[in-house]
């Protein structure tokens, strides 16, 4: 789309802000409520990026920005990382909700395996640059353990394994007999390193701060109401009157997104996760992040305390408190089918309970890159459940495009893509 030197789009988003979870995570265990806003004068700024959200991705795009030498603004509507990333599980996953089979069949191969390309060091980079930064999120290194379930059973998932092996990607098939010896019940699964787990609220804050210091500037409460792009450049106007001039704009709000981001392919997608409370390492001894290939998955892994995480039973997008109204049911269910492929947590209960919504994608890949006929417009959206290996990878595919090179994955998670 052709834009002249003197178009200027305006639109304006209505402040209806989603209630983005419910109940207390574990990650805020100890941390207090936010302390209330204080109050603060309009600012009127001018930086070379702002940013909309001030969450994991906010954090993700602050860090890389600023380490190139980028003046930062990042605004939100609430808090810094009071949002969705509260509510993340931080299981770091290469693997997508869709299996490999599946990507490849839409695709090809070498899509295919690019994404997995990029996702694998994508979680490598996490590790890497919390270690550089001198982060303490909990981060650890995990296998992947992929039950058989109602999408892939154990003869699809040696299907998986040979797909996984031809992308030299490195894969075992554990039979039934493997997973009892390892506490689990199934007829089967895949085993592959290159996951990681991490405390989401405490990635967060530390990739915030270490922005910060390099000069970066967060505006909080502060919800954008308006928005100018030209070839010259944005401006963000907020509620509370502030205004940030901008050479680029960056949209990573979340589930939040303006009404002018090309959002087909994007639908929202309730959840619920449990957090028992810690278990001995006899009861629990398993060195990977584990996930179902059903519909909907179960998914577990163990926090630095040893507090079995567990969640799933996704579903069509709930408003807070209606997503509230079924913590209970959903729980139990969770509860239920942890159980049954965990026998030796029989009986746990759990201490923390919360719920909260993500974006979706029908191809199962994000949206991220340019918005079109938006000049010096981008956006980074629909992570379904790589939630945190998406964000480093929007940091990686933005921070390309504002140097002029070209991301590997930048055509496949572009928000026009085909």
């Amino acid at each position: 789309m052709c834009v002249s030197r003197k178009a200027v789009h305006m639109d304006r988003l209505d402040d209806g802000a989603l209630k983005l979870r419910t109940g207390r995570s574990v990650w805020q265990a100890g941390t207090g409520e936010p302390h209330a806003h204080r109050v603060r004068e309009p600012q009127a700024l001018t930086t070379d990026i702002v940013i909309i959200g001030a969450g994991i991705t906010g954090a993700f795009l602050a860090e890389r920005f600023t380490r190139m030498g980028r003046r930062v603004v990042l605004i939100d509507r609430r808090h810094p990382v009071a949002g969705s990333t509260a509510a993340s599980t931080a299981l770091l996953l290469w693997e997508l909700d869709a299996p490999l089979l599946e990507i490849e069949g839409r695709l090809g191969f070498e899509a295919a395996r690019t994404i997995a390309s990029v996702c694998r060091r994508a979680v490598m980079g996490i590790g890497g640059l919390i270690n550089d930064i001198g982060i303490d999120a909990d981060f650890t290194l995990r296998s992947s353990l992929y039950l058989a379930g109602d999408r892939l059973d154990a003869h699809d998932l040696r299907e998986e394994r040979r797909l996984r092996e031809a992308m030299e990607i490195e894969t075992r098939f554990l039979d039934e007999g493997d997973l009892a010896q390892r506490g689990f019940v199934g007829e089967g699964a895949l085993i592959s390193p290159g996951a990681a787990e991490a405390d989401p609220v405490k990635l967060a804050r530390g990739l915030l701060g270490a922005a910060v210091q390099r000069g970066a500037i967060v505006l909080s409460s502060a919800t954008a109401s308006i928005y100018h792009a030209d070839l010259e450049g944005v401006r963000v106007e907020t509620l509370e009157g502030d205004s940030i001039s901008a050479g680029a704009m960056v949209l990573a709000n979340g589930y939040e997104m303006p009404d002018f981001v090309p959002a087909a392919r994007h639908e929202l997608v309730s959840t619920w996760v449990l957090a028992t409370a810690p278990v001995a390492a006899s009861v629990w001894s398993a060195d990977a992040v584990v996930w179902e290939a059903a519909d909907p998955y179960l998914y577990m892994r163990a926090t630095a305390d040893r507090r079995i995480i567990a969640g799933g039973e996704d579903g069509e997008f709930e408003d807070g408190d209606a997503r509230e109204a079924r913590t209970g049911e959903k729980v139990r269910t969770i509860l239920t089918k942890l159980f049954a492929r965990c026998p030796a947590l029989a009986g746990l209960r759990a201490e923390y309970v919360w719920s909260g919504v993500f974006g979706a994608t029908e191809d199962s890949l994000p949206m991220i890159g340019r918005l079109p006929g938006r000049p010096s417009s981008f956006a980074a959206f629909g992570y379904g459940g790589n939630g945190i290996t998406f964000s480093a990878i929007a940091a990686d595919v933005l921070a390309a495009e504002l140097e002029g090179r070209t991301h590997a994955g930048a055509a496949l998670f572009a928000l026009d893509r085909d």
